[in-house]
């Protein structure tokens, strides 16, 4: 088994966690999760053991983030807001 086979099945996406992740708010607020990461590791001196406390919050949230929201009411592009 591949490393990338390991990461899939433990994020357990599936169509409807995949569906979910396509609103807006779970693409905008998962940008969230690297900034956590590097502040975590950043900090490791002034936090000690704690900065693990942040790395796994962030891992945390990149698990359930796209789970947190509501599926978009459509997945189509809006080209003309006049129609």
């Amino acid at each position: 088994m591949t490393l990338e086979n390991k990461i899939a099945q433990l994020f357990q996406m599936d169509e409807a966690t995949w569906t979910h992740h396509a609103n807006p708010w779970s693409v905008w607020t998962r940008n969230t999760v690297l900034p956590l990461l590097i502040l975590a590791i950043w900090s490791r001196v002034w936090l000690g053991w704690w900065s693990l406390f942040l790395v796994a919050v962030a891992l945390l949230w990149n698990w359930v983030n796209p789970r947190l929201f509501a599926k978009p009411e459509t997945t189509s592009k809006v080209t003309d807001l006049n129609n």
